[in-house]
């Protein structure tokens, strides 16, 4: 069961209760996930992250099935992931924040079977460090990015470097406490095409990008919100020249969250994406970037990519160079990963009257559910899909339920298609 959904807590616990249809292929099983991500190497091998019962785990998808080590037992249980990447040579590094903000956590493979610990912790008592962020510099060298935050709500944003002899190397980005934030400030690293190192920063009711300059760093708005602020951790991703950054907005007095886009090319933008949803994931594909997501109803949730809905929550999503999809997710059992050798193309709809479509598809069944308002769910049927993708289910019972879930699984990749329709009761 994957914690908080990573950048933002969420009811998971009601995971306790999923009941998917099709099951892909099963990297973890057992005690509840706090966190987990998912990258490819540079051969195209899948490699998943995860901390569970307070370890690290990362397991690597080979010929003969899913090898998995546990390198370390972590300082705390609560953990997120904030980034995990793979050197040329196949060697993963891993970023690791306590959820409380007292300690960062850098896992580096330096050589096969051999690891290497570094930690960094915040300046002062009251000090706390956001969400962070990972990538690897041209040499292959692991660049963490993080913002401290004072009790004064203060900040400093710090770029950390990692040398020839593995050493971390800390440079700051920004002084004199700018800029000002009442919630923590995110952070993540971007590398250009050209080497250089620039930083998204989010805070409150903000984001930047900064880029260095002869004597220190220049920074270029990417959005600002005045009924929303940015929380979690920071997603990003570069095409040429163009910078793209994701994060999670909360707007605690209008509504649920949403997915925030930015980019910065010959313009800076950034505008919602992906409404009522927290990110999981921001990738790029040849026609562009491409959005990770997880939504609730009530206590019921999917995952989505772009407006496409999954059963189960997406831990980590992936394209490989072929354009191939692959996904990690969340379910009460552990972590499954699924793959498909194309884009997500299908797209499940369902009405009131429990009718619906799926898109892209042109036999099979819609399993229905009912879902309680603890996002406990129970089958109500099974219903045909017909020719023309629609599909008409029903369920006889007196009393609607607080949610009804609707599933299609493609048989091609064992995908579980779904659409989520809260009843209001």
């Amino acid at each position: 069961m994957l914690r908080g959904v990573r950048r933002r807590v969420l009811p998971l616990v009601l995971l306790a209760f999923w009941a998917g249809d099709a099951p892909g292929e099963a990297v973890y099983r057992g005690t509840p996930v706090s966190d987990a991500r998912l990258a490819l190497g540079l051969r195209g091998d899948p490699v998943v992250a995860y901390v569970a019962d307070g370890t690290l785990t990362v397991a690597i998808r080979r010929a003969a099935g899913w090898d998995a080590r546990s390198p370390f037992v972590l300082p705390a249980r609560d953990v997120e992931i904030d980034g995990l990447v793979i050197s040329a040579a196949g060697l993963p590094s891993v970023l690791l924040r306590g959820r409380d903000g007292r300690w960062l956590g850098i896992a580096r493979s330096v050589v096969s079977g051999e690891w290497r610990w570094q930690s960094i912790r915040p300046d002062g008592p009251r000090d706390l460090i956001g969400p962070a962020g990972l990538a690897l510099d041209l040499r292959g060298r692991p660049v963490v990015a993080y913002a401290l935050w004072h009790a004064s709500h203060r900040t400093v944003l710090r770029l950390v470097r990692t040398d020839a002899r593995g050493a971390l190397r800390t440079q700051v980005v920004t002084r004199k406490g700018f800029p000002e934030t009442p919630t923590l400030a995110g952070a993540a690293p971007v590398v250009m095409p050209n080497g250089q190192v620039r930083v998204i920063e989010t805070f409150t009711p903000a984001a930047i990008e900064w880029s260095p300059i002869p004597g220190g760093w220049i920074g270029q708005f990417l959005h600002s919100s005045a009924l929303g602020f940015p929380t979690g951790a920071v997603a990003t991703a570069v095409a040429g020249s163009t910078v793209y950054a994701a994060w999670t907005e909360s707007f605690p007095t209008v509504g649920p969250p949403a997915v925030v886009l930015a980019s910065h090319g010959s313009r800076a933008q950034g505008a919602v994406a992906i409404v009522n949803a927290v990110l999981a994931a921001l990738v790029l594909t040849p026609s562009g970037p491409e959005l990770a997501a997880n939504r609730c109803a009530g206590e019921s949730c999917l995952g989505l990519v772009g407006d496409v809905g999954l059963d189960g929550l997406v831990a980590g999503y992936a394209v490989e160079r072929g354009g191939g999809r692959e996904l990690l997710l969340a379910t009460p059992a552990g972590l499954d990963w699924v793959r498909s050798p194309l884009a997500l193309a299908a797209h499940v709809s369902l009405n009131r009257d429990l009718s619906g479509r799926v898109q892209g598809a042109s036999s099979g069944a819609v399993s229905l559910y009912r879902e309680a308002a603890d996002g406990s769910r129970a089958l109500v049927g099974s219903f045909p899909v017909a020719a023309d993708g629609s599909f008409a289910a029903s369920d006889a019972a007196a009393t609607p339920p607080a949610a009804y879930r609707a599933i299609w699984v493609d048989p091609s990749t064992s995908i579980a298609y779904a659409a989520l329709l809260a009843t209001g009761t």
